[in-house]
């Protein structure tokens, strides 16, 4: 198991809060008729004026930096234009 150091910490703070506020940036756009594309720009947006780089893009190809699923498809979907 991995020891971190208290350097580590502050870092792994950091992160999981430009992700945690990145998620909701994308939330606070989601209502009928948004894209999942849209919601994707907010989150793509955010992540990269934060100083970071979005993850799941070009990840084995993944052309995005979130994972959008439409109404109540339970998969991780590739966020495209279809509206909410």
């Amino acid at each position: 198991m991995p020891v971190h150091t208290e350097e580590d910490l502050v870092k792994l703070r950091a992160v999981c809060k430009i992700a945690r506020e990145a998620l909701d940036a994308g939330h606070a756009i989601v209502k009928v008729g948004v894209t999942t594309e849209e919601i994707d720009k907010v989150v793509h947006d955010y992540i990269i004026n934060a100083g970071a780089y979005p993850s799941p893009r070009n990840y084995y190809n993944f052309p995005r930096s979130c994972c959008t699923s439409i109404n109540e498809i339970i998969c991780h979907g590739i966020p495209d234009q279809r509206p909410l």
